[in-house]
């Protein structure tokens, strides 16, 4: 006889919030495409003359894209993850041939330009200050439960010296907060954690970043579908204003390398918005570079490149887990994901 779950202490079971959060979201979906419509033809209210050049201050415009394919890319996004495989089962009852529960992520998250150099001439080049946050929320299916909360953030220097090359220096932080399960006295926990033996993981890094538009040559908007990129992560030992780097957990496990490639095919009638397909591939020397495979592919609106936009889609990951407190563990799923490029 199977037993029904048992409900969370003082919280009587209702179907309203449930119903409330389905309206607020229907909602959001139907007039955040008309607000980027409208906000992506409307000139910076912030742009400063200096000579040749204009400076706009805290733009959503951004010189370096954002990567399509990248699980731990910052964005505005839920992620309903169908989990395929994971070295932690959460206790699900995968182990009496069911299944996996599956997870819920919610990255929520943003890219902002603080200073934005542009030359009169070319809007589209320049120099950018940067930053970014994301605070990735891991909760499993069904029930809700939240299983863990990482904070990514940075702090970065971007370039666009022409319109097919993107350059960028990061400051890059990830730092891992456990969820509401926690593995000492009597709570029975799947967490393999002990806080009293251990320090939580820590990534921060100096990241070199390169993106290539390769088709730019050819000198034909519809042509000038595919970008190609390319990351190199290290760290130093030691501290600054962003955290601590010397809570790392393996020191001799310092870098990371990560690519991809992309391509976005926009309908000719700009207000339809367009598809978009990529794949990324990174490696940890802390997990012996096996490889981390996303694929994504979808709809996007509207056509703008490195801005603001809106974004339906699906995802295949095949690699570590994305909840930086297992980064030590592998996890497999099919995932369907509703977005926000900001």
């Amino acid at each position: 006889m199977r037993m029904a779950p048992p409900m969370t202490s003082g919280m009587p079971k209702s179907n309203n919030p449930n119903s409330m959060c389905k309206k607020l979201f229907l909602i959001l979906m139907a007039v955040w495409p008309a607000i980027m419509v409208f906000s992506q033809q409307s000139p910076s209210r912030f742009a400063i003359p200096v000579g040749s050049w204009n400076l706009n201050i805290v733009s959503f415009d951004h010189l370096y894209p954002n990567y399509l394919a990248d699980p731990l890319g910052g964005r505005f996004e839920i992620s309903i993850q169908d989990l395929k495989y994971g070295d932690i089962d959460f206790q699900d009852p995968v182990n009496q041939g069911e299944g996996y529960k599956g997870k819920i992520t919610g990255f929520l998250g943003a890219r902002i330009a603080l200073f934005k150099f542009s030359p009169k001439s070319n809007p589209k080049l320049g120099l950018s200050v940067d930053l970014g946050a994301m605070v990735p929320t891991i909760m499993r299916a069904g029930n809700h439960d939240v299983i863990g909360a990482d904070g990514i953030y940075y702090f970065a220097v971007a370039g666009r010296p022409t319109e097919w090359l993107s350059l960028k220096f990061s400051k890059h932080h990830i730092c891992t907060h456990l969820g509401d399960e926690y593995p000492y006295g009597t709570v029975k926990s799947p967490i393999d954690f002990d806080p009293n033996t251990t320090q939580l993981p820590v990534r921060d890094d100096f990241i070199l970043m390169a993106a290539i538009r390769p088709l730019w040559f050819l000198h034909n908007p519809q042509l000038d579908f595919l970008q190609v990129y390319g990351d190199f992560g290290f760290f130093f030992p030691g501290t600054d204003f962003m955290g601590e780097r010397s809570n790392k957990p393996h020191y001799e496990g310092y870098l990371n390398l990560q690519g991809g490639a992309e391509i976005e095919y926009y309908f000719k009638n700009r207000f339809l918005g367009g598809l978009y397909s990529a794949v990324n591939v990174s490696a940890y020397q802390l997990n012996a570079y096996a490889p981390n495979l996303s694929v994504v592919g979808g709809y996007l609106f509207p056509q703008e490149r490195n801005g603001r936009r809106f974004r339906l889609g699906m995802q295949y990951y095949n690699g570590r887990s994305l909840s930086n407190q297992f980064y030590y563990r592998k996890e497999k799923f099919v995932a369907f994901t509703v977005g926000f490029d900001i």
